[in-house]
């Protein structure tokens, strides 16, 4: 078996790159999702957004966001339909919006 990183194995990781898609990240997350990831993700996704806001900034909401991403992808092996195209389409929207 080959040790590809999630990144590889799940490229649109790297469009969470800065603290604006790291918060729209964590807002598809508490939102969507099947049951299974709501149970997952959900308190996760609060406790992350409550340590961001308690370290008035300090904490790497980006790596955060990620490092959760990637661990339900690697204890669950995939996002739901619904899931993947709230959270990627999202990501891209915000993205073109910023550069147009």
């Amino acid at each position: 078996m080959s040790n590809i990183t999630p990144l590889t194995k799940y490229p649109f990781f790297q469009l969470i790159s800065n603290s604006d898609q790291a918060e729209l990240a964590l807002s598809v997350l508490t939102v969507f999702g099947s049951p299974r990831e709501q149970a997952f993700l959900k308190p996760e996704a609060q406790q992350i957004q409550h340590d961001f806001m308690s370290s008035d900034g300090g904490a790497c909401i980006v790596s955060a966001i990620n490092n959760l991403l990637s661990a339900y992808l690697e204890t669950h092996g995939e996002f739901s339909d619904q899931l993947t195209i709230f959270l990627s389409k999202s990501l891209v929207q915000q993205k073109l919006a910023k550069a147009g």
